[in-house]
């Protein structure tokens, strides 16, 4: 009779214990550069699945036998920094007086309806009226742009947009813009640019990214959902085929993305000690190579000011933080914030204030 209690608990412990393992090891990964380890590359996208079934693990033995509640909880506090990075808890502070709104958004070239014209357009509305010193935007279409442009000036009298495709990556500024350095990277169609603004006595540098993204076609992600659907299912020689070349695709697109991450990492290092400000969409959440090799030099500002997940991506069935705003040190941040009242692009824009110290 013993035994018959004894096995279950030695079961549901060693669960536990892979669970944390898997855990772990999706925390971790991150810190691994994606073009040397593609195979590892996308396991942070899991990181949330299993600290949630540790939570879950937590409660059980808190209620059933609440000395092993310690086994989950170690595993947690393991990987704390993760955590905290992709579900933040903090305190909201009014930001201070001389504090700089600084928003970022992924566009989808201004929305489902291109019909409308400029002044109907609910994102160049929603840009008009959201009070930001700053806006970073990618996937900017060229034409809704130079429509809105001279509406924009009123309010933004400096700006810098570059082409990326058919599509512009730009900067709205209320503060003058010193000098505008692009930063080289492997790529076809994505870009990073570094805006030196003047805002009074002082400079902040600004670096508008947009990195590498999957391009997964709608049917590729349609692939993606059915093979996680039917993970426990037998797998046809088809559905295995879809999924090495997803596999394939992913990797390959993180290992340019790891590039990409690397080169802006070095323009942060080179200006360090400088007023910055890094934001855009990374294509990445808060597990990732990307969060991971650029928060060394700079902090979150949604992990220190933010609450929740942040979900900035919410289409195709998929909901991730994969845009963000990243300060220095020298720069204390408040209220961040990915806004969801607005729905008219695949992204939520994401904004914060920022006070230069």
């Amino acid at each position: 009779m013993k035994l018959l209690k004894t096995i279950p608990l030695v079961l549901f412990i060693a669960v536990n214990l892979l669970v944390i393992a898997a855990m772990i090891f999706c925390a971790y990964t991150s810190c691994l550069p994606p073009q040397n380890h593609p195979q590892c590359s996308y396991f942070g996208l899991m990181f949330p699945v299993f600290l949630v079934l540790n939570i879950l693990f937590l409660l059980f033995w808190l209620i059933v036998k609440w000395k092993w509640a310690l086994l989950p909880l170690v595993g947690i506090g393991l990987c704390a920094g993760s955590a905290r990075a992709y579900f933040p808890v903090n305190v909201q502070m009014e930001p201070p007086e001389g504090s700089i709104k600084v928003l970022s958004y992924n566009v989808m070239a201004f929305g489902k309806d291109k019909s409308l014209p400029w002044n109907e357009n609910p994102i160049i509305r929603y840009l008009l009226e959201s009070g930001a010193d700053v806006i970073c935007l990618q996937e900017a279409m060229k034409a809704m742009v130079d429509s809105a442009i001279d509406s924009i000036s009123t309010i933004y009298p400096y700006h810098y947009y570059e082409l990326e495709t058919d599509n512009y990556i730009a900067c709205f500024s209320k503060f003058p813009i010193k000098s505008v350095t692009k930063i080289d990277y492997p790529t076809t169609t994505n870009y990073s640019y570094a805006y030196e603004l003047q805002v009074g006595e002082d400079s902040l540098l600004l670096i508008n990214n947009h990195l590498e993204s999957y391009r997964l076609s709608l049917k590729e992600k349609d692939d993606y959902k059915s093979i996680i659907k039917n993970y426990n299912h037998p797998k046809s020689n088809e559905s295995e085929t879809k999924y090495l070349n997803l596999t394939e695709k992913i990797s390959m697109h993180d290992s340019i993305r790891g590039m990409q991450t690397d080169s802006v990492a070095a323009f942060v290092e080179r200006n360090r000690g400088r007023h910055m400000v890094v934001c855009g969409d990374f294509n990445a959440t808060p597990i990732s190579y990307v969060h991971y090799r650029l928060t060394q030099e700079l902090d979150d500002a949604y992990t220190r000011s933010g609450n929740g997940p942040g979900i900035s991506y919410h289409q195709n069935g998929m909901y991730f933080r994969i845009d963000h705003i990243l300060v220095s040190p020298n720069i204390k941040a408040y209220g961040a914030k990915v806004d969801k009242s607005i729905k008219d692009s695949d992204h939520y824009p994401i904004y914060c204030f920022v006070k230069l110290e």
